[in-house]
């Protein structure tokens, strides 16, 4: 892995000109121009806090966090969360430790940000990954939320919590877990 430039910022911190980048390189991540093509940088939600890796000024690695409380049924509990999302790294430079740096960092961020623990729902595809970051799945759980199309979506793809400022064990019990806010 290259020296990387890392940098966590807050949402307002970033300058109109910082969008472009990013969006480039969510959308080559992503593998989806259409979505990003308008130079937002964002899908749904718009992160509080971004963590982003530059190499030679340009990003290569990027994750998006926002607060929210998550309401855990059937009991109907809520679980303050630092909800991750848009965690992306630069097609070119997957497989070298970046990712894995990136999810070091989100880490601290959470921890920075005082939630108890990092949420965020992923493809099959990519449970591996944020396993071996030390993500545990949540078995048997669905989220509902609402998606990027501002429709209400319930999705059974691998939940994965983070403990942060609270013990795993702290979790609540919940078979389906409720984002009452747009998608991260």
């Amino acid at each position: 892995m290259t020296d990387l430039t890392w940098s966590v910022s807050w949402e307002t911190d970033l300058d109109d000109a910082a969008h472009g980048p990013l969006a480039r390189l969510l959308a080559r991540a992503y593998d989806r121009p259409d979505r990003f093509a308008d130079g937002r940088s964002w899908a749904g939600a718009r992160p509080e806090r971004r963590i982003v890796a530059h190499d030679a000024g340009a990003p290569v690695a990027h994750a998006g966090i926002v607060r929210r409380f998550l309401r855990a049924l059937p009991d109907g509990g809520e679980v303050l969360v630092g909800d991750v999302g848009l965690v992306a790294v630069d097609p070119a430079r997957q497989g070298r430790g970046v990712g894995r740096a990136l999810m070091a960092r989100v880490a601290d961020a959470l921890v920075d940000l005082g939630v108890p623990f990092g949420f965020l729902s992923c493809g099959p595809a990519v449970e591996g990954f944020y396993r071996a970051a030390g993500w545990t799945r949540l078995p048997g759980v669905t989220t509902r939320l609402i998606d990027t199309h501002h429709r209400n979506r319930t999705d059974t793809d691998p939940a994965m919590v983070l403990a942060a400022a609270r013990p795993p064990a702290a979790w609540p019990e919940a078979t389906v877990l409720v984002r009452d806010g747009q998608l991260v």
